[in-house]
């Protein structure tokens, strides 16, 4: 009888495994409208009155649900696109805001220097010392007039903005690189701030498509990586192109790119002056972040209905996509609305 239980043992598990291989459920939904007096629905057509509350009706128990509401930035068409056609853009700009933080006007001065160039090579990322002669050699122009840097630490309040105009650069190869040198440590070396750098394209229909920073993939090269520095001592991998995501003296934290948003920390009155650079990869002008949905559902949820409130007058697909997944396997079914939102 033994012989027969342990024969049986693999054959179980073997079954076992198989049915986890396999989905329990194809995913399953389909997508209607509360229709009342500012809902109409004729056919697939839904037409909605600006600013009033849109009900849809969700049959099916999807593990996930995602909505993309055709809106700008939402568009599911536009989910895996990554650049625009260049001859729908109508402007193109890139902007970011800049503060200084801690020290003084005199640790303050000529703090930073901003650069562009369309004929950089670019770092090999491997190769710290010829990456460090590069950046120092190379002929780069101005990104922002030197003279408009902040000249004195402030706040987020007082950032300077700016707003450099990129339809020359569109159809070509930009890098965009800062150089952190402070040249007097009597008092601290300041922090610097910059928030909310993206490019941003203006489209012939009036829409925009945005390019935050996280999209230049900037690589720091610090300069100071083998000095061993006592206020550096924290970062113990990749010294030459790491960075942090906490405060680090001299070293860049990119934690917030995802928004524009990234600095380099300050370092304490009379330590050692620090020196990095931060160089992104190429630029196209008319790159641009894919379009994304809003996660209504998850696995641990039901959901039965999800409402969305339009308020600009205009013609969009709503479009809600449902999935069943496991490791091996998954599900999809896309349901597409058309809406037509009026006055």
């Amino acid at each position: 009888m033994k012989r027969y239980i342990y024969l049986l043992l693999p054959l179980l598990a073997f079954a076992f495994v198989s049915c986890e291989d396999e989905l329990k459920e194809q995913a399953a939904l389909s997508v209607s409208v509360l229709t009342n007096n500012n809902v109409q629905q004729s056919g697939d057509k839904i037409t909605v009155k600006k600013g009033s509350q849109l009900n849809f009706i969700l049959k099916g128990d999807p593990d996930f649900i995602t909505f993309f509401s055709g809106e700008a930035g939402h568009q599911y068409i536009y989910k895996d696109r990554d650049q625009v056609a260049l001859e729908d853009i109508v402007s193109s700009k890139l902007t970011f805001s800049v503060w200084y933080q801690y020290g003084n006007a005199a640790t303050a001065a000529n703090l930073i220097k901003l650069y562009i160039s369309d004929s950089f090579t670019g770092l090999a990322k491997n190769n710290f010392k010829e990456d460090s002669v590069l950046v120092e050699g190379f002929a780069w122009n101005d990104l922002v007039d030197p003279s408009s840097l902040p000249s004195a630490p402030s706040n987020a309040a007082h950032a300077t903005k700016y707003e450099v105009d990129f339809t020359p650069y569109l159809g070509k190869r930009m890098t965009i690189a800062a150089c952190y040198k402070p040249t007097l440590n009597t008092a601290a070396q300041p922090r610097v701030n910059f928030v909310g750098m993206k490019i941003e394209n203006t489209m012939k229909d009036g829409s925009v498509t945005t390019l935050y920073a996280n999209g230049f993939n900037f690589t720091p090269v610090n300069m100071m990586c083998h000095h061993k520095l006592a206020d550096q001592k924290s970062m113990t991998a990749n010294r030459e192109y790491g960075t942090v995501t906490n405060n680090v003296s001299g070293i860049w934290n990119l934690a917030g790119a995802s928004k524009g948003d990234f600095s380099i920390h300050s370092s304490n009155g009379g330590a050692k002056l620090k020196y990095s650079w931060l160089v992104s990869d190429m630029i196209m002008a008319n790159a641009c972040s894919p379009d994304y949905g809003t996660a209504i559902k998850n696995v641990t949820e039901s959901l039965s209905s999800y409402t969305h409130i339009y308020n600009k007058v205009g013609t969009y697909k709503a479009v809600f996509v449902a999935t069943n997944s496991n490791y091996k396997a998954e599900s999809k079914v896309v349901r597409e609305l058309n809406i037509e939102v009026v006055d």
